[in-house]
This record gives structure tokens, sequence and C-alpha cells, in this order.
């Protein structure tokens, strides 16, 4: 039962307010040039040809670097590959285990009265059911979380993703 994630399936009502509200919001949140989630006409594959190029690119190149010698007398003039890091995170359900206080924060930003309202009680204050064939289970709160399947379930995910990626 551990696999099972919650997804939303908003009316198309809802989905047409959503896309209302992500273009207000696109205008305060500008995604970052190399940020590839989440946005449209971008794809995973287009992130890896990127970082693909960047290694071809930079993999004849040599940093020149001033050493001392080993009697400690003097340097030398050492040619020195140029290294490319690179970190990789899989954040397995990232989208269950955003705390609301810190998506409650998000909508701080917006000059709109209305709007913020609207995306506080978007993400907080949700109910969950299951439903197996004819059978419903018992409507649960959701303390954490951003609405998978929801239009702008991404988009509050990305931030929070990013300010963490930041500190590292």
């Amino acid at each position: 039962m551990e696999s099972y994630r919650p997804i939303s399936l908003p009316s198309i009502v809802g989905k047409v307010a959503e896309k209302m509200a992500l273009r207000r919001l696109l205008w305060l949140w500008t995604p970052r040039p190399h940020q590839y989630a989440c946005r449209s006409m971008r794809t995973t594959t287009m992130q890896l040809a990127h970082l693909i190029h960047e290694v071809e690119h930079n993999r004849n190149d040599y940093l020149q670097v001033n050493l001392p010698r080993k009697s400690g007398v003097g340097s030398q003039l050492h040619c020195r590959p140029h290294r490319a890091p690179l970190v990789l995170i899989d954040s397995s359900k990232a989208f269950e285990f955003i705390g609301h206080r810190v998506l409650s924060r998000l909508p701080a930003n917006i000059p709109e009265v209305n709007c913020r309202r609207w995306l506080r009680k978007f993400l907080c204050g949700r109910y969950a059911k299951t439903r197996v064939g004819n059978r419903h289970s018992d409507r649960s709160s959701t303390l954490r979380g951003v609405p998978q399947g929801s239009v702008l379930g991404t988009h509050f995910c990305s931030p929070f993703t990013h300010t963490h990626l930041s500190i590292c």
C-alpha cells in the first residue's frame, strides 16, 4: 500500500481556474533558465542534451595552475583538466512530503488578495477518499503535499525543491 499515491481528478472548470491562476503566478515566479521540469516546451531529453553538450564542450579545456615545487622553492605551471561535478537527486514522493506550512508561505508574495485566498484554499483544507469499484472509504484530511494530477501541483512543488537545492 505504500506505493499508492493520491492523485486528484479535478473537474474541467477546476482545471481552467488553475490555468488562469497559473498565468498570473508566472508573472511572479519566473522559472530558472536551466529548469526543465514544470515548463512548457521543455523535456528531460533536452536537459540531458544540454548536460552532454556542456561536458563535451569543456572536455578538452585545461586549467593552468601554479603549484609549489617539491623542493618548496618557487612554483611550477601545471595543466589540469576541468572537472564537471554532477549531482542527480530523485526525491521520491516529493508531492506528498511538502508541509502545508511551507506551502502557505508561497502565496504571500502575490499582490492580489483574491488570488492569494484562492491559492491558500487550493493548497490547504483538502480531503481525500478512495474508491474501488462501487465502494468508497471515509474522507480523511490531507495535512501535507500538493495535489498531484492538477495543473498547479507541479508548479508548487518546483519552488520548494529549488530552495532546498540552493542551500546545498
